[in-house]
């Protein structure tokens, strides 16, 4: 393979704080196939190397060029701003609800409008968050956090601000993972009449959810 075409694509990766992994999962390949473009062990052929320029957004040929031009400006729905769109004002994000709102004129909008590049990360750690609200049964508490571990990979190849507080959601829906796994045992117990059991686990996660009731109501039983 040209060796232009093996040091661009590193160098770019690297310019813009890309793992191969990372950089692997956005043009929907293998670690391995990005490794081996790499290390000059396997052609890129043109379709994907027209693919790998559009979304570093620069030409194609550029590729094969002596150095590209790593510091091509971002496409519009990836920037990050601190602008309000209408008036210019700080905006105020609130990542806990997804959205932000401008100091100035109080307009709003969701994280996921201002940059799409998250709309699916978003989508993830709230489908994790449904689960933990709305189910009991003892696999919920693995099944939100293998969203959760999801949506953390998909930030992995990101360093801005926007990527590092949904990690950090993240991190936070991961800790509320470690207590409704312990709740739904308890209540598992509670349903199975084990009262004392259910009271043994419910009582590590006081004042989560309705426990503190749970527990009065097995403390009645036994």
């Amino acid at each position: 393979m040209d060796n232009n075409v093996s040091e661009n694509l590193r160098r770019l990766r690297e310019d813009h704080s890309l793992t191969q992994e990372a950089l692997a999962r956005e043009l929907g390949v293998t670690e391995i196939a990005v490794y081996k473009w790499e290390a000059g062990r396997l052609p890129v052929e043109y379709p994907m190397l027209v693919k790998i320029a559009d979304y570093f957004g620069i030409p194609a040929d550029a590729l094969l060029a002596d150095r590209p031009d790593s510091k091509a400006k971002p496409k519009a729905a990836d920037k990050i701003t601190y602008n309000c769109r209408i008036c210019g004002g700080d905006l105020v994000y609130n990542y806990s609800d997804m959205n932000c709102k401008c100091a100035n004129c109080g307009n709003k909008w969701t994280i996921s409008e201002l940059y799409p590049k998250y709309e699916k990360v978003i989508s993830t750690i709230r489908r994790a968050g449904e689960i933990l609200n709305t189910k009991t049964n003892l696999s919920s508490a693995d099944e939100a956090r293998v969203l959760v571990r999801q949506a953390m990979n998909e930030c992995s190849g990101n360093s801005d601000i926007v990527s590092s507080e949904l990690v950090k959601i993240c991190n936070s829906v991961l800790s509320e993972t470690d207590k409704h796994d312990i709740y739904c045992k308890g209540k598992h117990f509670l349903d199975m009449k084990a009262y004392g059991s259910a009271i043994k686990e419910l009582e590590k996660v006081r004042g989560y959810k309705d426990s503190d009731d749970l527990i009065s109501r097995c403390g009645k039983r036994t």
